[in-house]
């Protein structure tokens, strides 16, 4: 009983100190990033909706801060806890190191279940939401999917869109059909591609086709039905940065990318990126476990949150660089994205063994 007791106790600590963590920290971010966002300010982006863009991006911005939030709040409380001698305490009523390690593991899963949560359903919604306030304060008009336009592949044809208003809707769509030689044997033209749910519907439609022997025909039709693989859960993805795209979407794409013979690293990255941020979150805080119980005993709160920032960005700059070395290189992604935690776990691991 007692040891339930004070495994809920460790937990609720290290929760709550690594949320509080996360809300200052988050903060931090975002008052810069408005700082920032400020220089942008016009008679059409306002202030109120500059501060709105930068507030809908929080869960993104959280989302990334987790690891790094949690290492110095489980910092701030584990180290509060060994100056105050509680964890010495706890040792001496029976509590091992691989008690007190298990109270952590259940408060670094519950703050990774959190993390999943915010980074899979608010974070890309919010996201979005915050590019259509920006485009629409800055163009009069709902925030296009694509206003320069946009090339794809689909299949053996490509595909090029003057503007996309939305995810389901085209603007000017030209469509060019390629032969297994890749010799160009037709082009369609429309005004518009609406997707009505079952596929794409064409609108104002011109049809080019070039015969072998140089002839060319043409047909005017105003609807025709258009078989593409670009579905709009694919489009859509291109709206967010792949960082803050959902694991399923990231999915989607890569799978679309994949079979188009086109280039997937970058989104490959994200998803494992995905992946691993819970991982980060549970490694920073077991990481913290050796750390209490060695020279954060005696030192007081300022030098935790120094060594927890120092540790933090020692783990975001060498994830950035393994990150980006790998992109150049041809670095697996999963080992671009995997390598660092798994570095610092070890670390975490064998900083806990030899405790005595």
């Amino acid at each position: 009983m007692m040891m339930r007791i004070l495994d809920r106790y460790i937990a609720k600590a290290v929760v709550a100190g690594s949320l509080v963590a996360l809300l200052v920290f988050t903060s931090l971010i975002l008052i810069f990033s408005f700082v920032e966002e400020s220089g942008d300010v016009t008679d059409e982006y306002t202030a109120f909706k500059a501060l709105l863009y930068v507030a809908l991006r929080a869960p993104q911005r959280a989302y990334e801060s987790f690891p790094i939030a949690t290492l110095i709040g489980s910092l701030m409380t584990l180290g509060g806890l060994a100056a105050r001698h509680e964890l010495v305490v706890m040792r001496a009523a029976g509590m091992s190191i691989l008690g007190i390690g298990r109270s952590v593991a259940v408060a670094g899963v519950t703050l990774a279940l959190a993390a999943i949560a915010l980074g899979e359903w608010v974070a890309p919604p919010a996201e979005r939401m915050a590019l259509e306030v920006k485009a629409q304060a800055r163009t009069g008009e709902v925030a296009a999917l694509s206003q320069d336009g946009f090339w794809a592949r689909d299949g053996r044809r490509f595909v090029q869109v003057s503007s996309a208003p939305s995810a389901t809707q085209l603007n000017g769509v030209n469509i060019y059909d390629f032969d297994r030689q890749r010799r160009l044997v037709g082009i369609t033209s429309a005004v518009r591609a609406d997707h009505d749910g079952r596929g794409w519907v064409l609108h104002q439609v011109v049809e080019t086709r070039f015969d072998e022997d140089g002839g060319v025909q043409r047909e005017q039709s105003l609807v025709e039905q258009w078989d593409s693989e670009l579905h709009p859960d694919v489009l859509d993805v291109v709206v967010v940065d792949p960082e803050a795209l959902a694991i399923r979407d990231l999915w989607t794409y890569i799978d679309y990318l994949e079979r188009n013979d086109l280039e997937s690293d970058r989104y490959r990255l994200a998803f494992w990126l995905k992946l691993a941020t819970p991982l980060a979150t549970l490694t920073m805080l077991l990481l913290t476990i050796p750390l209490a119980f060695g020279s954060l005993r005696s030192v007081g709160a300022g030098q935790r949150i120094f060594i927890g920032v120092m540790i933090g960005i020692a783990f975001f700059l060498g994830n950035n660089l393994l990150n980006h070395l790998g992109l150049v290189y041809g670095l697996a992604p999963v080992v671009s994205a995997l390598l660092p935690t798994l570095i610092f776990l070890a670390a975490a691991i064998y900083g806990t063994s030899r405790i005595r």
